[in-house]
């Protein structure tokens, strides 16, 4: 028994501490970039190709990618959680090769990244300077040089990422004025940069073989450049007269920034800001606690003025909640100690439990260390749970010893022996008909059957172990500590003497009645069973309940080709209001970028982290409150539409709370037809009472200039058409030529037109190209350009053309309702050709939906045949059975009077309330049975176990739901959670013991009086 316990320690102080289990699906991430061409290009040319030879890959549940206008290319491709994350990268990789071929050749040089998508950020990291030298610029690439590489060697970090970068890019900012006068274009340039901007192999002079020298000497010549003069001398150009047309002639050369897309900030502060993910598997506060001290030996050599802060640590919440569990733990513990000692009225009796509960918790850590398990929500809650379970074997054993005692007269040891006797096989029974009903659920597929498992391994082994505990150590306790009673009880053990006493009288009084009026009592069972089935129709349905994580998300959406000028001064507005909010710490800022677009001038992303949980206890700064003042505050900001987030509730399980719709262009759709759809089924959605926050992140109309080539005159003069595309991308959209080495690091070098030259439609007439006699043409000449409208980003989804349908449930409302209301919104509104699917976490609910029945149905199941091998008939077990459901009933009825959900955390608890219920009705037909066995009547019988275990299982069931009520009360972060395994438990179990346990010994008799009948037939 020692060598489990230290064991139990061992574990304890070496599992892994999180938030919830490795559940995420794996998802791989591929990226690509087109610089300069449309969402439409990039999603005909780049992501159709790639997208038809990852379609069907082993594993894959489903896929998504985004075009956008800037060229950008991301596809994301989800498998099912059983999928090693590793394996499925390296298969996306080998079919991107695949697809490399059809691509174009600028894509393919600028790279195409596979990574594994870590599940859910760990923590954000930001650098700011009070200093005006440290602009934005300087601190991005300072993060990244000196910062983030570090990081990536913390053990247990996966991915740092440089949120809203600016990485360092030599950037020819070209003049196409001088270039036209000086018969110059973007090709000659590109060649120029290519030919003097290179690394060479110049050789080694005494190469073998040779003969007569005695050293080898290799030869070095200058490679590429790296400062800015050096790039200004690059001579693109000599002249017959001797004259040379040099880079810094037709071109102004700076080491800038390489994008200008996005900006970051902190607080309405410029700064640099660092997403730290954490490796599948690692333990956060480990990782978290490594990146701190990691962050405090850098800091030593920042410059002056230059300093770094921590706004956002998921850690932060992952320990507050597993804290708050902790004290519901020591709370439940405490109660059911309290019950345990008013019960058994004496200290001596007390300590065995005492000790049986800790022995069996502390067991529990060394298996959930050798099944890979964390200590995780659902881990700590299922020990809540075990801690009332474990103890009622210790009490069966110390009750039946004591009784045994007082009524024969035994000592101690004598008496011990004869209550195992009788009770090893009423133990061993109950305890293995609760491995029996976790043992089925612990087997379904997907995220809901990992939950389970989560549970049902805990809860089992520290069952098992405390069955050890009762057969082993509490029988040893018992003959070494127990006294026969001697002496007069206290006042208050008399009058809970005296309760207990005409408790069980009236029980036997109800059981009598019970017995006399069998038609009433199943007429009432009847109706118990038609509640039961109107109440799971009638409470809401959802995956799992949504919690205040401290933090959530704003997305500001200005009209459709904003610049991020505009964009800027918006959120600097909406910054400033959050940041004088009574519950807001700090307001992260990424103008440019929106989760659901992608980067995009008009956008902007604003992450609200709260300030702790014990500083908003006060009305007014809860979540749901803050989120309530930020959505009236921005309903006066005329310029933006505004859209708030809360984070999802399993980490990496979509980029928001709410639900997720895919509507899919298909069977011919257009592109047309899917917005008007979209348009139709945000309209509808609006007007219904379950929705709430419907939107679409469709881009359909945004200012476009369309440039119409005339492919007969370019043929005429010579042009081809390559030409005219590469120059106009070039000086309008940015083309990456070749590399630089600076900082021990290889940046890259980028061509674009000087700004006052990509402005206006007028400025095309500047950029010339060559015709094949060596005339310059302007591209005016060439086509003409008008304006007119296009998407600004094409999504995807298993390779049709999709539009992201966002929403949440309305307040009073499950997020089960909200999704049966949109899907019956899209059958009554949408086209034949217009589909839909789930994706992120509603996937997972709608995977999971209707599992209640069949995960009920197998743990009746389980627990019958379970019963029928150990009484050796197939009736008795029904006697059992027949009183399950009225617990249920309890749990049910708990629920809905509570406003809750029935989620996955009620169906666990009603897995466990199911087992406590059986192992109470088990201790009573095991007595009836031996009973009967004796030669005694059925009615005799039943009323002679039902006295007997009236006190047991009063006493267990007592110390069960009091060690249930911290979690039914439970408040602060997490606290969602233990309400809704906590409350279903908490009433069926009141039930349970007042109705279920005058069930138990009634269906007995009536299955006994069904024996004999069919005997006598």
């Amino acid at each position: 028994m020692f060598g489990h316990v230290l064991v139990g320690f061992l574990g304890l102080f070496l599992l892994p501490v999180d938030q919830y289990p490795q559940i995420t699906p794996p998802v791989v991430k591929i990226s690509a970039s087109y610089p300069g061409a449309s969402a439409v290009t990039v999603s005909q040319a780049v992501a159709t190709p790639i997208e038809q030879e990852l379609n069907g890959t082993p594993g894959m549940l489903y896929m998504e990618s985004s075009s956008s206008n800037s060229g950008g290319l991301s596809i994301t491709v989800t498998f099912d959680i059983s999928t090693d994350a590793e394996l499925a990268a390296v298969d996306i990789q080998n079919r991107v090769k695949l697809a490399e071929s059809r691509l174009p050749a600028e894509v393919v040089q600028n790279g195409i990244k596979v990574e594994k998508q870590s599940s859910s950020q760990l923590m954000t990291l930001t650098l700011t300077s009070s200093d005006p030298r440290f602009d934005e610029i300087y601190l991005s690439n300072f993060a990244t040089i000196n910062v983030l590489d570090v990081l990536k060697r913390v053990p247990g970090v996966g991915r740092v990422s440089n949120i809203g970068s600016r990485y360092y890019a030599m950037q020819i900012w070209i003049l196409p004025d001088r270039m036209a006068n000086f018969g110059l274009t973007i090709k000659d340039l590109q060649n120029v940069l290519k030919d003097q901007n290179r690394e060479s192999a110049a050789g080694v002079l005494g190469q073998q073989p040779m003969n007569g020298t005695d050293i080898t000497i290799p030869i070095t010549a200058p490679g590429r450049l790296s400062s800015v003069n050096e790039f200004e001398e690059i001579v693109v150009r000599a002249n017959p007269d001797g004259s040379i047309i040099r880079l810094r002639d037709v071109a102004r050369v700076s080491l800038e920034a390489s994008s200008y897309n996005t900006e970051s900030g902190l607080n309405g502060e410029n700064a640099a800001v660092l997403g730290i993910y954490m490796l599948p598997g690692a333990n956060a506060m480990e990782v978290a606690k490594n990146v701190v001290k990691a962050m405090e030996e850098i800091s030593k050599d920042f410059p002056e003025g230059v300093s770094y802060n921590i706004p956002f640590d998921i850690t932060t919440y992952i320990s507050e909640s597993i804290h708050e569990v902790y004290k519901t733990l020591f709370e439940a513990l405490f109660l059911v100690i309290f019950v345990v000692f008013l019960s058994l009225q004496s200290w001596r009796a007390s300590l065995i439990p005492l000790v049986a509960v800790p022995v069996s918790l502390i067991g529990t850590f060394g298996f959930m260390l050798a099944f890979g398990f964390s200590l995780n929500m659902l881990t700590l809650l299922g020990l809540v749970l075990a801690i009332g379970i474990v103890v009622d074997d210790a009490i069966v054993v110390v009750e039946g010893v004591e009784r045994i005692m007082e009524e024969e007269g035994l000592s101690p040891y004598k008496a011990t022996r004869k209550a195992m006797k009788e009770l090893t096989g009423a133990l061993v029974a109950t305890s293995l008909v609760l491995g029996a009903v976790f043992v089925p659920v612990s087997f379904l597929p997907g995220i809901t059957g990992m939950l389970y498992r989560q549970f049902a391994i805990t809860i089992v082994v520290s069952v098992l172990i405390s069955l050890v505990v009762a057969l082993t150590l509490s029988p040893a306790m018992c003959a070494i500590l127990l006294r026969p009673s001697n002496g007069k009880k206290n006042f208050v053990f008399r009058k809970i003497n005296e309760w207990l006493a005409r408790g069980n009288n009236k029980y036997v009084h109800f059981l009598q009645r019970a017995l006399a009026n069998p038609r009433r009592i199943i007429a009432g069972f009847g109706m118990a069973i038609v509640f039961i089935i109107v109440l799971n129709r009638v409470i809401p349905s959802s995956f799992l309940p949504e919690e205040d994580q401290g933090y959530f998300k704003v997305e500001l959406a200005l009209p459709e080709g904003a610049t991020l000028e505009r964009t800027r001064k918006v959120t600097e507005r909406a910054v400033d209001y959050l940041k004088e909010h009574p519950a807001v710490a700090y307001v992260q800022s990424v103008a440019g970028s929106s989760p659901r677009v992608g980067t995009n001038q008009s956008r902007s992303e604003l992450t609200v982290i709260l300030k702790p949980w014990e500083e908003r206890k006060k009305g007014g700064m809860s979540l749901k409150e803050v989120m309530n003042d930020v959505r009236t505050e921005f309903k006066q900001y005329p310029e933006a539409l505004v859209f708030l987030s809360t984070p999802p509730v399993i980490p990496g399980l979509g980029t928001s709370g709410g639900f997720e719709l895919q509507v899919e262009a298909r069977n011919g759709a257009t592109f047309e037809n899917l917005v008007d759809a979209v348009d139709t089924l945000v309209k509808y959605a609006a007007n219904d009472k379950a929705l709430s926050g419907v939107s679409s992140s469709l881009q359909a109309e945004i200012p476009q200039l369309y440039f119409d080539v005339d492919r007969d005159r370019a043929q005429f003069l010579g042009i081809p058409l390559a030409d005219i595309f590469s120059t106009m991308k070039a000086y309008t959209g940015s083309v990456y030529v070749n590399d630089f080495n600076m900082f021990n690091r290889v940046y890259k070098v980028y061509m674009q037109a000087e700004a006052p030259y990509r402005m206006q439609k007028e400025n095309l007439n500047m950029f010339f190209v060559k015709t094949s006699k060596g005339n310059m043409v302007p591209l005016t000449a060439l086509g003409k350009a008008e304006n007119t409208t296009g998407p600004g980003s094409i999504k995807r989804f298993n390779m049709f053309t999709t539009a992201i349908i966002n929403g949440e449930a309305a307040p009073g409302h499950s997020s089960g309702e909200a999704m049966k209301a949109i899907e019956k919104l899209a059958r009554e509104h949408l086209p034949d050709n217009i589909g839909t699917e789930w994706s992120g976490l509603s996937f997972q609910e709608k995977k999971a939906e209707g599992q209640t029945g069949m995960v009920m149905s197998l743990v009746f199941i389980f627990v019958f045949l379970f019963l029928a091998a150990l009484y050796e008939s197939w009736l008795v077990p029904i006697a059992v059975l027949l009183s399950l459901p009225i617990a249920a009933l309890g749990a049910y009825l708990g629920v809905w009077v509570f406003g809750l959900e029935n989620d996955v955390y009620f169906q666990i608890g009603l897995v466990t309330l199911i087992g406590l219920a059986a192992k109470n009705a088990i201790l009573i037909v095991e007595f009836a049975k031996v009973e009967v066995d004796k030669g005694v009547d059925a009615v005799h019988a039943a009323i002679t176990a039902a006295r007997a275990r009236f006190r047991p299982i009063l006493m267990t069931s007592l110390a069960f739901v009091l060690g249930m009520l911290p979690m039914v009360l439970a408040t602060g972060p997490g606290s969602a959670s233990r309400h809704s395994i906590g409350t279903g438990i908490f009433f069926g179990m009141i039930v349970a013991i007042t109705v279920g346990i005058v069930l138990v010994p009634f269906f007995f008799v009536q299955i006994y009086k069904v024996k004999m009948w069919r005997k006598k037939n």
